[in-house]
């Protein structure tokens, strides 16, 4: 069998990136992505467009033999980027590609530190197009795609798939793909229970092709050119995942400071302390709430369509609902603390404005009283 492993990489690296500025400063090496809208997609569908940059191949030395690692990245208006590493595998069996799910790119270097290397020097080179770029580079979101060809018929099995074949070996094979899926290199070791719950996402359109979505690796039979949407929609989620667990970790530290800020303010005389801090909360969410927002435009897979089903069967499998969820609570919750603040800031200029008035009031009476006495 021939196919690819695909290993997808998403970091969070800035708050927001100018694409346009990217593409004028690589002149010509990098290219804006589209998605080919094969299938049954929407005639005019307006997808959103990251800017795409190819790597140089590297030979390696890998599990199966000699590979050829061919690197791209993705880099996203939200201040994230995207690293798809390819590789062609051929094999005589599933579950030989278990050994695929952690690569060893030399004798003591894993891929996780060679892509990690890769997008520190694309921070360092990018750098001043980034809004807010971060100053330490945070743990990637990995998912591993596996792509086969059509896989051989099976001559005995001949008479009862002729018009499936695909659907017949799966039927044949789903507890091998079951246990490359969760990364059991003994396939008969699975329980029915768990095969099930594990190809339980699976999609497709034609009778020969066909995805599996786990949590953390999908299973692909089509050809490179045929899977190229349903692959990005996966890159998508993943990084859609991997900005919404940075954000939810932000929201986290904003939260605990806000609280002892809220705390600190509440002493009368921290007039000032509160002005500061209520500027720092309403900026804090207005960032937030922006780049929650711009998140939500990358993906707008929305309606009936193939891609998108496989897109919300990927929302399904990363929880990505409850990770938004969490992310509004928070921010819904750094909104009633600026709105406690604002209001005890107001309340605490009315009662200095009354307390003016009154003064004001004694002072005009004593000044009255006084000029009579004379």
């Amino acid at each position: 069998m021939t196919g690819e492993v695909t290993y997808l990489y998403a970091y969070d690296i800035a708050t927001e990136a100018n694409l346009t500025a990217i593409e004028t400063q690589f002149r010509g090496a990098a290219e804006w992505f589209h998605i080919g809208r094969s299938k049954d997609a929407p005639r005019n569908f307006p997808s959103y467009r990251p800017l795409t940059l190819q790597l140089d191949d590297l030979q390696i030395n890998g599990p199966l033999g000699p590979m050829t690692l061919h690197t791209s990245i993705k880099l996203f208006s939200v201040g994230a980027v995207s690293v798809n590493v390819r590789i062609p595998i051929t094999c005589e069996r599933v579950t030989d590609l278990v050994a695929l799910r952690t690569l060893t790119v030399k004798a003591d270097t894993s891929l996780d530190d060679r892509i990690s290397e890769i997008v520190h020097r694309l921070l360092a080179t990018i750098g001043p197009k980034l809004d807010s770029p971060v100053q330490t580079i945070g743990e990637p979101e990995v998912y591993t795609i596996f792509r086969l060809d059509m896989p051989p018929a099976d001559p005995a099995a001949a008479d009862l798939a002729s018009d499936r074949p695909l659907e017949h070996w799966l039927s044949a094979h789903e507890r091998d793909v079951a246990a490359l899926l969760v990364g059991e290199t003994d396939a008969t070791r699975l329980s029915a229970q768990e095969v099930q719950e594990t190809l339980q996402n699976r999609y497709s359109y034609y009778c020969n092709e066909l995805t599996v979505l786990d949590w953390d690796a999908a299973f692909v039979i089509d050809t490179a050119e045929g899977c190229r949407d349903t692959f990005y929609v996966i890159e998508v989620a993943n990084l859609q995942l991997e900005e919404l667990r940075v954000y939810d970790a932000e929201l986290d530290k904003v939260l605990d400071k806000a609280y002892d800020d809220v705390e600190a303010t509440a002493r009368p005389h921290a007039f000032h302390q509160r002005r500061r801090v209520l500027a720092d909360l309403r900026e804090i969410r207005m960032d937030l709430t922006r780049v929650t927002e711009e998140l939500s435009n990358i993906t707008k897979f929305v309606g009936d369509w193939h891609i998108a089903r496989v897109y919300m069967g990927c929302v399904a499998r990363f929880h990505l609902s409850q990770w938004e969820d969490m992310v509004s609570q928070k921010l819904r919750s750094l909104d009633s603390l600026y709105t406690m603040l604002q209001q005890d800031s107001t309340n605490r200029a009315m009662l200095i404005l009354e307390a003016s008035i009154v003064a004001l009031f004694v002072i005009d009476v004593i000044v009255i009283v006084a000029l009579g006495v004379k």
